[in-house]
């Protein structure tokens, strides 16, 4: 499906991870598809993130590499098991399994050295809405999308949000007389005020993170999520008092996920290597 600097990305391994991802969700054939080029970008990424990680010192040594396939061997003989035949049940090949164990190696090698405490504390500093419990206060328009899993569909509700932002940009009509006559939310009698959100809930992400991204009397591009397309406006922001101390735990996780943006970009840009094909 795709190739990083001529290592494959196959069908088979996008489906493996899908299947871990879905579970047992049962998911529409469009939501399933959009699910389907997302895992396949984040597999692309991982190996972008594995190139760089080898070229910067942090790789896994073969010697490494050996050590965990001998434990795994040493595991299946007690359940009289062949490496091969665990390789064959599992539908994986030796060097997607080498790879896999490079990967356990070199990533958390690579998070002990940069996962610090001062790093915590500058990204809670960059990042200080998002954590300290600051509350925006919104209000918003919701389009309904008339075909959610035709994509025609939807890019036309996004065009008509666009075109509606236009219209309020330009004086034609406030952001409250257009969510009474054009938003389908329960809140469009009045004018889509929802009141204050976090973060982090109660809203979906793709909502809360453009809601962040705003200041006082903003009003964001179309933001797509499972109920329509939503103007957002935001109306007061309530800051929060907490510590980077009192939030480890959920700044750890964004910091894992900047630090494996971050390396995938810098790969992606270096120029030397970092070519993706699909």
């Amino acid at each position: 499906m795709a190739t990083v600097d001529g290592q494959p990305i196959t069908d088979r391994e996008v489906e493996r991870e899908l299947a871990r991802v879905v579970g047992r969700r049962q998911l529409t054939l469009a939501a399933l598809a959009q699910l389907r080029e997302a895992t396949l970008a984040q597999l692309i990424d991982r190996a972008l993130v594995a190139q760089y990680l080898e070229q910067n010192g942090f790789g896994a040594t073969d010697q490494e590499i050996e050590r965990e396939l001998q434990r795994v061997r040493k595991r299946l003989e007690q359940q009289q098991l062949t490496l091969d035949q665990y390789l064959q049940r599992s539908g994986l090949t030796t060097d997607e399994l080498r790879r896999s164990f490079a990967w356990q190696i070199a990533w958390p090698r690579f998070l002990e050295r940069h996962r610090t405490e001062e790093n915590l504390e500058r990204y809670f500093q960059q990042h200080r809405r998002d954590f300290d419990g600051t509350q925006v206060v919104v209000a918003h328009i919701l389009l309904r999308v008339e075909s959610p899993d035709e994509p025609p569909s939807r890019a036309a509700t996004i065009a008509a949000a666009e075109k509606l932002r236009s219209r309020i940009a330009a004086g034609e009509l406030t952001f409250a007389a257009a969510a009474r006559q054009h938003s389908v939310a329960p809140t469009a009698a009045d004018g889509g005020r929802i009141g204050a959100i976090g973060r982090r809930q109660p809203m979906p992400e793709p909502f809360a993170q453009a809601a962040f991204a705003l200041e006082p009397g903003q009003i964001s591009p179309p933001v797509v999520t499972a109920f329509g397309v939503h103007l957002i406006q935001c109306l007061d922001i309530q800051p929060g008092t907490k510590r980077w101390q009192d939030v480890r735990e959920e700044l750890e996780a964004a910091v894992v996920q900047h630090l494996f943006r971050w390396a995938a970009d810098r790969q992606r840009q270096g120029g030397k290597s970092g070519r993706v094909e699909k």
